[in-house]
């Protein structure tokens, strides 16, 4: 529950209502019940006698299932000669979603006398597209056909002007005794102590599909227990000895991660975020996917293989498509269909394609999956063609990006805002641009895939990309580092003059390993500095730039992700001191924040430690958010120092000591072909490793791995 909003969400249907559980009929703020980009369910109202039960409590606990324990107010029965005194009866709404909407209505008569009473349900769907409901594109207006009413079914169905019928299907357990415009209506009589339920089932279809009776309420409840059960049970089991940190943040993480989940053909892919980036996004299910190595390999798996059969085939400037370019964003819903927007894919991304590079390397470091990567070396090798030719239009090195499609992203990076890339004076940067982490990913994955290719005997292809690269970093350090700011760009603009703000971006250099070693100490200390530290994190931009903002979406903000991304860059330059140092201001924000999560983003105010201020939200942050989420991991992997590499059949294990824990367990990792689990003691000294269990063709090496060059 964030912002007064609960969401529930399983593959591609998700539930949005208000605290109550409610969906009201004149909601802006797009609450209601999704399937595929469109709204089935416009209102879902509950009332008990006309009027609207109080809240006591909502749980969304488990993130797949929510809970609202409510109690009447006072009700006026028998023409206003009886009063039912308020908290005589108790409501309970338990509700979940799969293949669609389940609720369980309980209502409990507590006082000592039997009474008669009315409950009823608004219910409507204006089959609206998501991005109309936003919004952004006005939908055309399909056909509504008149509502079917049956003794215990309702069906709205709406024909788009894409062809398809779309259809809501409500299914109860009890005849209705009224049905009036939008409501429904029973009558209920209750003795002392006595309860009734009232069972809904709400399914979504598009086509000519029947609802499947598994799905109603027993049946898709036990499904979908099942299906979290093997979630956790294929997942790293992770246990320290915080509270707030083991059954706070890392639980909290792990369980967004999941309902954040999709299942195709290809297998699980990470959503954006909820609610409205409910959507695949290359970007940010590929830094996702590496963040969450150590907790489940099959988000990376089925991420690259999803992409893989997306990838650009043609040239399209609508979309920005280009042969071997990976998309950046995919809708579903009637206005795509009918191409007016241009999400269908849409690939105005710089960064999907060298990250999709970067994402099956390290797939590569963790499994030594030689089977997927077989299967996948077309697709890296058209996205390596498209980084030479289309990345690199004017072919100065450099891998630029410009806005072509009408309706498209300007800002084709991370920072993806219209203001995310500003002159001093405020003016946009002039595109085409090269952004500084962009050159980064790309000398990372063609160092990776060198690395690779050697090991499976492609050496002619593993020294070309080893000279790419080479060069590649030669030129880099040649462009970006400023010497008058000590610092490296953020990017280079059309005429190749570098854009001299000081950001977070230059530190997914430090991931990449593109960095000169002794300008990565300069850059360590820039990063670590007031104006760009916070406290709880590293900001998006210097507070001392006259664009600073910490309320603004990315120029001064903390984003844990970006952070995520900053501290494996300070250990892989073995700069472990200032890696803890933001871990433990990243985590303790975590265990800070509502619900123990750690949001997408949040503000970039100063942590004052005389008042002990907490970090302050972001307004209109995604919650859950996949690589918000995805940080926990990856910084708990970068405290205890994984870095797998086994292609060569070994794997760095170096603990560095953190303030939220004493003890880290790591049970049932999977890496290379079999499964690692060790614990680590922090006894104020060097930490103490003890391996339980590792496959026998891994060398554990205690150790750092060899230092860059």
């Amino acid at each position: 529950m964030s912002d007064g909003r609960v969401v529930l969400k399983e593959n591609r249907i998700m539930m949005v209502s208000d605290e109550m559980g409610d969906i009201p009929a004149d909601n802006t703020k797009g609450l209601g019940l999704y399937f595929s980009d469109t709204r089935f369910l416009s209102a879902y109202e509950f009332r008990l006698n006309r009027l609207q039960p109080i809240l006591l409590s909502a749980s969304v606990d488990e993130s797949y299932v929510a809970t609202f324990q409510m109690v009447n107010p006072v009700l006026l029965l028998d023409e206003g000669k009886r009063r039912i005194p308020q908290q005589s009866i108790s409501i309970r709404r338990s509700r979940f979603i799969y293949g669609g909407l389940h609720e369980r209505i309980g209502l409990q008569n507590c006082g000592r006398e039997e009474i008669d009473i009315e409950c009823s349900l608004r219910i409507n769907a204006d089959f609206r597209d998501m991005f109309d409901v936003r919004g952004y594109k006005r939908q055309l207006a399909g056909t509504m056909r008149p509502v079917e009413l049956g003794t215990q079914e309702l069906t709205f169905t709406y024909e788009g002007q894409d062809g398809l019928l779309r259809r809501t299907e409500v299914i109860v357990n009890r005849p209705i005794s009224d049905h009036h415009d939008d409501t429904l209506t029973w009558h209920f009589h209750l003795t002392s102590k006595e309860t009734i339920t009232l069972v809904v089932d709400i399914i979504p279809l598009i086509g000519e599909d029947e609802p499947m009776l598994s799905y109603l309420y027993d049946d898709a409840l036990q499904a979908l227990q099942r299906s979290y059960r093997r979630w956790n049970d294929n997942t790293t089991a992770i246990k320290t000895d915080n509270a707030f940190l083991d059954r706070g943040l890392l639980r909290r993480s792990q369980m967004d991660l999941r309902i954040l989940l999709e299942e195709f053909d290809t297998g699980l892919f990470p959503m954006a975020g909820i609610p409205w980036f409910s959507a695949p996004f290359g970007r940010d299910a590929l830094i996702t996917s590496i963040q969450t190595l150590m907790l489940n390999p099959e988000i990376a798996r089925g991420t690259l293989r999803y992409l893989a059969q997306h990838q650009g085939r043609n040239l399209d400037p609508a979309r920005e498509e280009e042969p071997g370019k990976i998309l950046h964003e995919v809708r579903y819903g009637e206005l795509a269909n009918l191409k007016m927007i241009p999400h269908t894919p849409y690939y105005g991304s710089v960064d999907s394609t060298p990250l999709f590079l970067v994402c099956a390397v390290e797939m590569m470091d963790w499994l030594n999956d030689q089977d997927l990567f077989v299967e996948l070396l077309p697709s890296l090798l058209q996205a390596l063609s498209w980084v030479d030719r289309y990345g690199d239009v004017d072919q100065d090195g450099f891998v630029e990006y410009a806005e072509r499609a009408s309706g498209g992203v300007r800002n084709q990076g991370w920072k993806d805002s219209s203001d995310s890339l500003l002159y001093p004076d405020g003016r946009p940067a002039e595109l085409p641009a090269a952004l500084v982490e962009v050159q980064g990913y790309i000398y990372q994955a063609k160092v990776g895939l060198s690395r690779i290719l050697d090991r499976l005997g492609q050496t002619r292809l593993a020294e070309k990309l080893a000279r790419e690269a080479g060069e590649l970093r030669r030129r880099f350090e040649l462009k970006f580092w400023l010497d008058d700011e000590q610092f490296y760009a953020q990017a280079l603009d059309r005429q190749k003059v570098p854009i001299k703000s000081i950001t977070s971006n230059p530190a997914h250099c430090l991931w990449a390993g593109i960095i000169d070693p002794e300008r990565a100490e300069i850059l360590r200390d820039r990063l670590l500095a007031p104006d760009m530290f916070s406290g709880w994190g590293i900001r998006t931009l210097s507070s001392e730039s006259v664009h600073y903002n910490p309320m603004s979406y990315h120029n001064g903000t903390v984003w844990p992700h970006d952070n995520s991304i900053a501290v494996a860059g300070l250990r892989r330059y073995r700069h472990a001191e200032a890696a803890s140092q933001v871990i433990e201001g990243i985590m303790e924000a975590g265990v800070r924040m509502p619900n123990y999560r750690l949001p997408e983003l949040f503000c970039g105010f100063r942590r004052d430690q005389r008042y002990n201020n907490g970090p302050a939200e972001y307004l209109v942050s995604c919650n859950p958010q996949a690589w918000g989420a995805g940080a926990a991991f990856q910084l708990m992997q970068t405290a205890l120092g994984i870095v797998p590499d086994s292609t060569a059949g070994r794997l760095y294990l170096n603990p560095i000591p953190f303030g939220q824990a004493r003890s880290v367990e790591v049970h049932g990792m999977r890496i290379g072909s079999g499964k690692l689990s060790f614990k680590v003691s922090y006894n104020g000294g060097r930490p103490q490793v003890d391996v339980k269990e590792k496959p026998d063709d891994l060398a554990l090496i205690l150790d750092e791995p060899p230092v860059i060059t």
